[in-house]
């Protein structure tokens, strides 16, 4: 399993290019675990005693309302900080996360952080970007959900956000579809049978292919112009 020294290669993430005085830090204080997919790490509702760096897999960020109905709100790589704005408000977990597929993370304790943030200023900055990550990703939600016009529209947004940060204009490449198409109705509010429809018909336009589990954008500016946000 790899720990934060000798992962390679570095990306630009909140914790993932501190200095080696720090990284000693946070490795001295943490603990590397490897979890199956359907591990929960953490519950809406419950108190928030620690961060979870992710540092491989994917996980998704659920809501439930008082009446039991539960949304889907984002799916998230590695590189995300579960949890932080949590702990360092002091306060409760918002939401629910549950690894999609085999996951590592890396998980700090309370005190620890808090030591660590203000020991190391670039450990402190790291905290900053990813509280602002979780702010745009909180942007995006509510621009799928509320813009777009149609059910059509609002999977179309989320087709361009899940593509948007592994292509580019010269490049379009094949992203892993990570949802059902019922947990991509609980992300778009709507059914599963729209969200069929809906795939089934950007398939038959050409506006996306399939090869096997691996997504492609053919026609972005149709989808764009389709989700009108």
């Amino acid at each position: 399993m790899k720990t934060c020294q000798n992962c390679t290669p570095k990306k630009q993430h909140a914790f993932c290019n501190l200095s080696e005085d720090a990284l000693a830090f946070m490795e001295s204080v943490s603990i590397s675990t490897e979890c199956p997919r359907g591990t929960t790490f953490f519950r809406q509702g419950d108190r928030c005693d620690a961060v979870y760096i992710l540092c491989r897999g994917r996980v998704k960020l659920t809501t439930t309302s008082s009446e039991g109905r539960t949304m889907i709100l984002r799916v998230v790589d590695a590189g995300y900080v579960l949890g932080l704005s949590a702990i360092l408000s002091e306060g409760v977990h918002e939401v629910t996360v549950e690894a999609l597929e085999p996951c590592q993370v890396t998980v700090i304790n309370r005190r620890p952080l808090m030591e660590m943030l203000q020991k190391y200023g670039e450990a402190s900055v790291g905290a900053a970007r990813a509280l602002a990550q979780e702010c745009c990703s909180g942007f995006n939600e509510v621009r799928r959900l509320a813009l777009p016009a149609s059910p059509a529209g609002r999977v179309a947004r989320l087709l361009l956000d899940w593509t948007a940060e592994k292509s580019t204009p010269q490049c379009t490449k094949g992203v892993a579809l990570p949802l059902t198409h019922e947990e991509i109705a609980s992300m778009t509010s709507t059914s599963r049978e729209t969200v069929t429809r809906t795939l089934s018909r950007f398939r038959r336009d050409n506006l996306i292919t399939f090869k096997g589990v691996l997504l492609t954008v053919m026609q972005p500016d149709v989808l764009e112009h389709l989700s009108a946000c």
